[in-house]
């Protein structure tokens, strides 16, 4: 029998990857009748929507829509030509935010209608640097759009801002440079007054050794564990429930690998006995062969050059993906290895500072790391 001796490799600390989660509650809208102040929940609140400076005016329509009116640009995205909603849990609470549905289109005015034609979602988490999504406007507000939301937007601590920019205008005769703004809804949860005092997973022989400790307050339903064998989707592996979770702060669970290679991921899910969902930050655990299928990051430097250096135990097919912090795909690099130890470099296009991740697969096998880009 063939023997691998295993080793920890690394334990990281940060949200990484996405994945869908339940919807449970709307924790704000805006309505924009007559209005541009939100709707909180009970335990969010939902500021005034406003416009980015480029564009000059704004009203509403109707009484039902609002719109802005002015240089919508005809190229790409103007970073000052926005529309900006924000929502604050109230003390005692984090935000996750699952999706936002946005009912909003282009001007009717005119012979065809006018106004932006592209809009795309940006938020203050990386300082609206990214792309959350993207799409094209019509002159219909029905169907709305529906704005799925990764990890990242799970158990947020203070205000969260949006902006909604509006691009590629193009106007028909007549016609008036408008984005319709008709109704705008966060959906999600507002997280219980109850925090994790810590949460570590480690490695112990080929098992996982997973632990947390659980402050403040408020009853649950259940408290569950769920891992991601690929780093990215989750499935429950443990369910407590019942008084044991309302009676008991420490918990603790082996978690029984077979033959563990790669990186695993794992995460607390706690619900709430009315219903509500939240969840830990992901810890995530590397086990590999010594010889085996590894990446690691190399002096990433400046933002037009990512370097790793890639071991690889056999000859075979390897692809390289790297993501940003939403999940979001950036670049994928596929090529032909031998056996090994050799730096490598992506053929990325020029990157924001922050931080990325890059994933590497040969097969059933998967490994990644953290990227700092700066």
């Amino acid at each position: 029998m063939k023997h691998h001796r295993l080793k920890k490799i690394c334990i990281i600390l940060v949200p990484l990857f996405f994945s869908a989660f339940v919807t449970r509650a709307q924790v704000a809208s805006w309505s924009f009748n007559n209005m541009l102040a939100g709707t909180g929940s009970a335990n969010s609140t939902a500021g005034n929507a406003s416009l980015g400076s480029a564009i000059t005016t704004g009203a509403f329509s109707g009484g039902t829509v609002y719109y802005g009116e002015g240089p919508w640009p005809a190229g790409g995205i103007d970073l000052n030509a926005y529309l900006e909603f924000s929502i604050t849990p109230k003390p005692g609470n984090t935000l996750t935010i699952s999706s936002l549905v946005m009912k909003i289109r282009r001007s009717t005015t005119g012979s065809s209608g006018a106004g932006p034609n592209t809009w795309s979602l940006r938020s203050s988490l990386d300082a609206y640097a990214t792309d959350i999504a993207s799409g094209v406007l019509t002159l219909n507000s029905t169907p709305a759009k529906t704005v799925t939301l990764g990890v990242v937007f799970i158990n947020l601590p203070a205000k969260i801002t949006f902006r909604l920019y509006g691009y590629h205008s193009t106007s028909s005769s007549g016609g008036l440079n408008r984005f319709v703004y008709d109704d705008i809804v966060a959906n999600g949860a507002t997280v219980l007054p109850l925090v994790f005092d810590y949460f570590n997973v480690n490695a112990v022989n080929q098992s996982a050794h997973i632990s947390w400790k659980l402050g403040g307050e408020g009853n649950l339903s259940s408290v569950n564990i769920e891992r991601a064998a690929d780093g990215v989707h989750f499935e429950l592996i443990k369910k407590f429930n019942g008084n044991q979770v309302n009676t008991e702060t420490y918990f603790e669970y082996f978690d029984p690998l077979n033959s563990p290679s790669g990186t695993y991921a794992y995460r607390i899910q706690i619900i709430s006995e009315d219903g509500n969902i939240s969840y830990s930050a992901i810890r995530m655990i590397s086990f590999d062969p010594v010889s085996g299928f590894r990446v690691q990051a190399v002096n990433t430097g400046n933002n037009s050059s990512v370097y790793f250096r890639v071991n690889t135990g056999a000859p075979g097919d390897y692809v390289f993906s790297l993501y940003n912090l939403n999940g979001n795909k950036i670049v994928v690099k596929s090529v032909r290895l031998g056996v090994g130890s050799q730096v490598m470099q992506m053929d990325n296009p020029p990157l924001k500072s922050g931080i990325y991740i890059l994933v590497g697969e040969n097969g059933n096998q998967k490994t990644s790391t953290k990227i700092m880009v700066l």
